[in-house]
C-alpha cells in the first residue's frame, strides 16, 4: 500500500535528528524512536517526546491511529541505563523517574487513539514494555522479545509486572520475568501478546494496513471500546464490568458517529464517520 508523508505538518520535535519524532501519513501518526546507535534505548529526552507525541495525536481530530516504530536495527532495547547515571542509587530520584515513565506509558495505553507497535530487531526490557503499552502489535518473525531484567539481577519497573500478566496470563508472565528468557514471535502470537507476525520487510506495511482499517472506523467508538476494556479489566467482577460496558454504550449511542453508522446500516452504504 503506497503511502506518502504529508510535508505540511510538523514533526515532533521539529529536528529530524531528535531522539524521536512524529511523521503524519494521512490520518495516521507514526512515532519513530530515533536513537539507532543506542538501539533506541529510552532516555529522559525520548520519554518526553513519546509523551508529547501521544498528546499531539490526542489533540488532532484528524489523527485516528498512532504507529510506534524504531529507526535502525531495533524497535527498542529498553531504558538507557547509562543515561540514568547516579539516579539508580538515589531512591528519591529513581522514584521520580519511574513515576514519569509510568505516567508516559499509561498516557499511551489510555489514549483514545489506538496504537500499533511495529516491532523489528530487539524489543527488550523497557522496549518489551513499550510493546505491551500499545494496543496492538505487528512483530517481525526474527524479532527478539524478552524482559531480560532477571539476567542482571533487576526487576521490571516500567509496568511490566502489571501489564504482561494481563496480556499473556500469570504463569507465562511469571516465567518470562523470573527467567529473563525470550518469547519467540510465534509463541507471542499464540499467547495473545502480538496480533501478527511477518517477515521484517513487511512489518511496517502490515502495521500501516491495520492502521488504515482502524482509521476507517469511528474514532469515538474505538475510544469507547478501549475505555470499556481498560475499566472492565480493572473491575472487581464480571458483573461490574458489564455495568461499565452498559453505561459506555448508552453514552456512545448519543454520538454523531453512532447515528451515522445506524443510518449507513439501514441504507446499506459505507459510513463516513466524523469523530463526534
Amino acid at each position: 500500500m503506497p503511502v506518502t508523508p504529508q510535508p505540511d505538518r510538523p514533526r515532533l520535535p521539529l529536528e529530524h535528528g531528535g531522539p524521536a519524532y512524529v511523521e503524519i501519513v494521512g490520518s495516521v501518526a507514526e512515532l519513530v524512536l530515533n536513537r539507532p546507535d543506542r538501539l533506541n534505548a529510552i532516555d529522559a529526552a525520548t520519554l518526553d517526546v513519546i509523551d508529547r507525541a501521544v498528546a499531539f495525536a490526542d489533540s488532532q481530530h484528524e489523527i485516528r491511529v498512532l504507529i510506534v516504530r524504531g529507526a535502525g536495527r531495533a524497535f527498542c532495547a529498553g531504558a538507557d541505563l547509562g543515561e540514568a547515571g547516579d539516579r539508580v542509587a538515589d531512591p528519591a530520584a529513581l522514584t521520580a523517574f519511574l513515576r514519569r515513565w509510568h505516567r508516559v506509558f499509561t498516557h499511551l495505553a489510555e489514549s483514545p487513539v489506538p496504537s500499533i507497535a511495529a516491532v523489528h530487531g530487539y524489543a527488550l526490557a523497557g522496549g518489551f514494555g513499550l510493546l505491551q503499552a500499545c494496543d496492538l502489535a505487528v512483530v517481525a518473525d526474527d524479532a527478539v522479545l524478552a524482559d531480560q531484567h532477571a539476567r542482571y539481577g533487576l526487576i521490571p519497573a516500567g509496568g511490566g509486572t502489571q501489564r504482561l500478566p494481563r496480556l499473556v496470563g500469570q504463569r507465562r508472565a511469571t516465567w518470562l520475568m523470573l527467567s529473563g528468557e525470550p518469547i519467540t514471535p510465534g509463541e507471542a502470537r499464540q499467547a495473545g501478546l502480538v496480533n501478527a507476525v511477518c517477515p521484517e520487510a513487511e512489518v511496517l506495511g502490515r502495521a500501516r494496513e491495520m492502521a488504515a482499517l482502524l482509521a476507517s472506523r469511528s474514532p469515538v467508538a474505538c475510544a469507547a471500546v478501549k475505555q470499556a476494556i481498560r475499566l472492565g479489566l480493572a473491575a472487581p467482577s464480571l458483573a461490574e464490568g458489564m455495568q461499565i460496558e452498559q453505561r459506555l454504550a448508552v453514552r456512545h449511542m448519543a454520538s454523531k458517529d453512532a447515528a451515522i453508522g445506524l443510518a449507513a446500516f439501514v441504507s446499506r452504504t459505507a459510513p463516513q464517520f466524523v469523530g463526534e
